[in-house]
């Protein structure tokens, strides 16, 4: 079973708050004499301008950053065609000097988070530049042979791209830079981390920065990438122990309710006729529906009649208050995890409110079911 794991490197990011830090970044683009430079804030929703100062007529600039409350932040630096990715923290005195033409054509000190980004982004240049070498060489030649030679050596120059990526995330796994490694790309917009197997390096990384930069909102991203990759991964187990088991008329569900008790779908299910029932607290008309669902279920609970409401909410407090003051007497549970349940993504359900009725056997002999048609399908069902 093939899987994919991307992550956002900057998913999470937060770019507002009133405790500000600077950081003095100044410099030399060799080739920008009075261009403008710009200073732009990598975030989850783009770049943004963070600051931009005109270069005198030697390409010198000097830019004063305000940090967002202490957080080292991940920036590029741009003039003309040159992007230089850093990342300041507090009270540094950065300087970058760039000369063009070259592939490693920048310097950074003064920042150790910046110079170990300078490494991961002069292991990809390098390596790079060799796989573009090779893949025009490749189109220069119709001969098989020498097709099948470059071809061979474009691979063992990726494999070596990532393995020298690999010892760089291993050795500096508790750095920001760690995490800007992950997210490499290589020409055609491939992810150089994306298997089933580079999940490990995920982790590590996670682990390791949690000890230096416990509150990084860049952490945040990648714990929650590592979330959704275990989700998708327990999703895919699921799937295929439903296919490969006894044969099922609906995914199995089982999540906690108010008091963390798990509680099971087929296990309910058995003999019964259960209406599952995927809502929200948010929604305005829930509560007018919840007091439908009490009649039919005060009628119809002691002939076999059984609720499993499903919540797609994030805030536990939130949907326990809900749950108490709505005085709900069948089986409300939640993980949340919104739209990331494993519930939600099983059954499809792409808003709320949705819901499936099972008859006796499992059934599901309808789907979004309210007012008078629920009344009916359910009399049909319950003698």
């Amino acid at each position: 079973m093939k899987k994919s794991f991307v992550i956002t490197l900057l998913s999470l990011a937060v770019l507002c708050g009133c405790n500000r830090n600077r950081v003095v970044l100044e410099g030399e683009f060799a080739a920008c004499p009075n261009e403008v430079v710009v200073l732009e804030s990598l975030a989850a929703n783009g770049a943004l301008v963070a600051d931009s100062v005109r270069t005198n007529a030697n390409g010198s600039f000097k830019i004063d950053v305000e940090l967002v409350d202490g957080e080292p932040t991940f920036y590029n630096l741009r003039c003309a065609e040159r992007n230089i990715p850093l990342i300041l923290s507090e009270g540094e005195r950065v300087v970058v000097n760039s000369v063009p033409g070259l592939i490693d054509g920048y310097t950074v000190t003064g920042s150790k988070e910046s110079e170990l980004v300078r490494e991961v982004k002069n292991i990809m240049g390098f390596g790079v530049a060799r796989l573009d070498s090779l893949t025009t060489l490749y189109n220069k030649t119709s001969v098989k042979n020498i097709q099948q030679l470059v071809g061979k050596e474009f691979s063992q120059e990726y494999l070596n791209i990532k393995r020298r990526q690999i010892e760089f995330i291993v050795k500096n796994a508790g750095s920001l830079a760690a995490i800007y490694a992950l997210n490499q790309r290589i020409p055609g917009d491939q992810v150089l981390f994306g298997g089933e197997k580079d999940i490990v390096y995920f982790r590590l990384v996670a682990d390791e920065v949690e000890k230096n930069y416990p509150t990084s909102p860049y952490l945040l991203g990648l714990k929650a990438a590592i979330a959704q990759y275990d989700n998708q991964l327990e999703l895919a187990t699921k799937m295929g122990q439903a296919f490969s088991a006894e044969p099922a008329n609906f995914p199995e569900i089982e999540l906690p309710d108010m008091f963390g008790k798990k509680q099971s779908l087929t296990a309910i299910q058995k003999d019964k006729v259960v209406l599952l029932d995927f809502w929200s607290i948010t929604d305005q008309n829930a509560s007018f529906r919840n007091a439908e669902l009490k009649e039919l279920y005060q009628k119809y609970h002691n002939k076999g009649f059984e609720i499993y409401q499903v919540s797609v909410d994030t805030t536990k407090p939130a949907w326990i208050e809900v749950v108490q003051m709505q005085k709900l007497p069948w089986i409300s549970v939640c993980d949340f995890k919104g739209a990331g349940s494993l519930a939600v993504q099983m059954f499809g359900i792409t808003s709320v409110p949705q819901n499936f009725l099972l008859d006796r056997e499992g059934n599901i002999v309808a789907r979004n079911a309210y007012g008078d048609d629920l009344k009916k399908e359910l009399a049909k069902l319950i003698k």
